[in-house]
């Protein structure tokens, strides 16, 4: 019996490139939490919430030892001001957001798949997810954003990836396929983490060579051919034991 898949789709570098408004928005957010400059941190498949975490963890002691002490409540305040500073930023958005190739032909290519749900799973918190989703006309429309997973939830990239099979298996009320698309290694260590078929594409920092490297079960240059991708879902689901590395 065809089992459920979902497509678990990561935004930045993989469904759209945003330019710099992404990273301003986090360093904006960290100068008005802490009042300090943050450190370079290298930011490609982190979370907002690790990225929080790094920003804090790269000061020097002296300045990030008081935001240790406030625990928990530093990374909330974080989030909250991530969320606020997406506020305004649509028309520097549109300035230097572009679609990646084959993207709109996949989402609506799977869209008419039988027992396939897509969903967002990305890194951003949820105001930045929306703003970009809908500057680049991909919102409203395939996706439903209450069923996204955001950067958010504290841990590795991984746990976004399980809250997702926990709550596309809540809603199918059985075992589903997981098929993360994403751009970076993280994406694939992640993926393959939560027993998920990776498939990465070379449209954001990482090479070819580099998500090969990574482990990625499918990977291509983009997704101009969104048939190989709609393949690689419809064999997930025709499979009930495919998880990393098996289609």
């Amino acid at each position: 019996m065809r089992r459920p898949v979902g497509v678990c789709w990561d935004i930045d570098g993989t469904l759209l490139r945003g330019g710099r408004v992404g990273g301003d928005v986090l360093r904006d957010a960290f100068h008005a939490v802490t009042g300090h400059e943050p450190p370079h941190v290298p930011m490609g498949g982190m979370t907002d919430h690790l990225v929080a975490e790094a920003f804090r963890d790269g000061l020097p002691a002296t300045h990030a030892a008081p935001l240790h002490d406030r625990g928990p409540a530093y990374t909330e305040e974080m989030i909250a001001a991530i969320g606020e500073q997406w506020r305004g930023r649509d028309a520097a958005l549109a300035e230097t957001l572009t679609v990646l190739p084959g993207v709109r032909e996949a989402v609506d290519l799977l869209a008419a798949e039988p027992g396939v749900d897509q969903i967002v799973l990305t890194g951003n918190v949820r105001a930045g997810a929306e703003l970009k989703l809908t500057v680049a006309g991909l919102h409203p429309g395939t996706f439903d954003l209450d069923d996204g997973v955001y950067g958010h939830l504290p841990g590795p990239r991984a746990a976004l990836v399980h809250a997702a099979r926990e709550a596309l298996e809540r809603r199918h009320r059985r075992p589903v396929g997981l098929v993360v698309v994403g751009d970076t290694p993280r994406d694939v260590e992640a993926a393959h983490a939560a027993g998920a078929i990776a498939v990465g594409v070379a449209t954001g920092a990482a090479s070819v060579d580099d998500l090969v490297a990574a482990g990625a079960d499918h990977v291509s240059e983009d997704l101009s051919d969104p048939a190989a991708l709609v393949a690689v879902v419809r064999a997930a689901g025709q499979d009930p034991g495919a998880t990393r590395g098996d289609v």
